[in-house]
């Protein structure tokens, strides 16, 4: 008898302990009212060849549920692709001289230990070009596009849940996976799930381009503005008596530059 009463405080005992156990079980974590807010305050700029920068975001647990505690974070970005007006192609082991993150390469995985419902960590990453980085031309700025994957589990729950976005797909999955017509786009959601992925995340850029040389710039306002003076100075001289004070003008201004001419012609002769 009196062992089976320690049996059972030790059975309800492992009950409290259990249910004392946080296990959030959120309906649907892909779901874009989650997603779409997990990301955001991105700060991409537009850098020339060389040069280093920060590339940075907010990354929020969306998930308004107290024991909806997000643990063992694993997010991987990654620069995957190179867009100019006249060209595409995939930021590849072949691709020359590529944007580096962090100092390893064009891909880096980061992992944080745990992260609290409606709390929010900057996420910030260096990345590195040089000189001879692709950027397109003067007239057609390059753009390199990043792609995010997060791996996850809530506290007391052994469910991964894996969220990426368009650049984690192939483009075969990303056209069976997403349609899109006049009003609206639709995700196919069972096709999604069964390639593992519970939500879409959204897709970032950062430009690179050589900035456009001022000089050409200068000659052309220049010659825009001789090309004005030269215009009122003839319409004025083929109508005297019209603008009186403007002719006297040009007529002293026409006395000083022939007379430096004939002083440079004089001077030639010497």
């Amino acid at each position: 008898m009196r062992r089976t009463h320690e049996t059972l405080i030790a059975a309800l005992a492992i009950v409290l302990i259990i249910s004392g156990t946080a296990s959030a079980d959120v309906a649907d974590p892909g779901a874009p009212k989650y997603t779409n807010n997990m990301t955001g305050g991105f700060i991409t700029p537009t850098v020339r060849p060389g040069d280093d920068f920060e590339f940075s975001f907010n990354l929020t647990n969306p998930y308004s549920d107290p024991d909806a505690v997000m643990t063992g974070l694993d997010l991987t970005f990654g620069v995957y692709r190179y867009a100019t007006q006249e060209e595409v192609r995939d930021v590849n082991e072949s691709f020359p001289h590529a944007p580096v993150v962090n100092g390893e390469g064009t891909q880096v995985l980061l992992h944080y230990d745990s992260l609290g419902p409606d709390e929010a960590l900057r996420v910030e990453l260096q990345i590195e070009t040089d000189g001879d980085t692709p950027h397109g031309s003067y007239f057609s700025q390059s753009t390199y596009f990043v792609r995010l994957k997060l791996e996850f589990r809530f506290e007391g729950n052994d469910t991964p849940v894996t969220l990426q976005s368009r650049g984690f797909f192939t483009a075969e999955e990303w056209d069976t996976m997403v349609s899109f017509d006049e009003y609206d786009s639709i995700v196919n959601t069972t096709y999604m799930n069964s390639l593992g992925v519970d939500g879409l995340l959204p897709d970032s850029s950062f430009g690179i381009k050589v900035q456009i040389p001022r000089w050409p710039l200068a000659l052309l306002v220049g010659a825009c503005g001789l090309a004005a003076f030269g215009a009122l100075y003839y319409f004025v001289l083929d109508n005297p008596g019209r603008y009186p004070r403007l002719e006297k003008r040009f007529y002293q201004l026409r006395g000083k530059l022939c007379q430096l001419r004939s002083q440079l012609e004089h001077r030639r002769g010497k």
